[in-house]
């Protein structure tokens, strides 16, 4: 007797046969693509628009410099000099000025002998002024202020002295000084100052205005 089977059993019954691809378990870690992507380059500080606007403010900047470098090289090697031709636009004022008050002929005829110094020596030094590119309006302004100040204090001290009725025995010794300090800076001018130009000059006009301090410091007041 033939039984006949239920399919359904039949079908369960049966082995089924293994997939022929099998997938392959993902075991990398997630971030392994991260770690091997080539890296993005970064920006540098310099680049773009705004570093070719640096780098054109700093070369600007340079140039610059070197210019004022160059420009100021007349100015610090005649610094000593625009305080000489200074102090004598002074002095030639106040010398004038107070001729008239000296009584002694003496002390006026040595006070005569210093302003021709004086005019000698103002033209000679503005010339060298400017050979070496240097003008009156480039004068330190400072310096200018320091002297205008002090010509101001030496021409109150000969008020005083007017006032007190000893205008000749303050002016010859206040000029025995000052032309002290105008020999200072010349013999100054003469070791230090890269200019041969500069330092024959000092030479001379300071032998010359050592002649006329001995004068000054030797007046005596005796009405002559």
């Amino acid at each position: 007797m033939i039984s006949i089977m239920d399919p359904n059993k039949q079908s369960q019954g049966v082995p089924q046969p293994p997939s022929a691809y099998t997938a392959p378990t993902n075991n990398y870690d997630p971030s392994y693509l991260d770690s091997i992507a080539p890296s993005a380059t970064k920006a540098s500080f310099v680049s773009g628009k705004f570093g070719k606007i640096l780098l054109l403010l700093l070369a600007l900047l340079v140039i610059a410099a070197a210019l004022l470098a160059l420009g100021s090289g007349g100015q610090s090697s005649t610094a000593d000099l625009q305080k000489f031709a200074v102090r004598l636009e002074n002095l030639d004022k106040t010398t004038n000025a107070e001729r008239k008050n000296l009584k002694s002929k003496n002390l006026r005829d040595i006070n005569a002998d210093f302003q021709l110094w004086i005019g000698e020596n103002i033209t000679k030094s503005e010339e060298i002024l400017k050979q070496s590119n240097v003008k009156k309006s480039d004068y330190s302004k400072s310096m200018e202020n320091e002297e205008k100040k002090y010509i101001e204090g030496l021409n109150q001290k000969y008020s005083d002295a007017r006032f007190a009725d000893n205008l000749d025995g303050t002016y010859a010794a206040s000029m025995t000084t000052e032309t002290g300090k105008l020999i200072a800076i010349l013999n100054s001018l003469s070791k230090k100052n890269p200019s041969k130009k500069i330092k024959d000059f000092a030479k001379e006009a300071s032998s010359n205005l050592t002649a006329i301090q001995k004068k000054f410091d030797t007046f005596v007041v005796d009405g002559n």
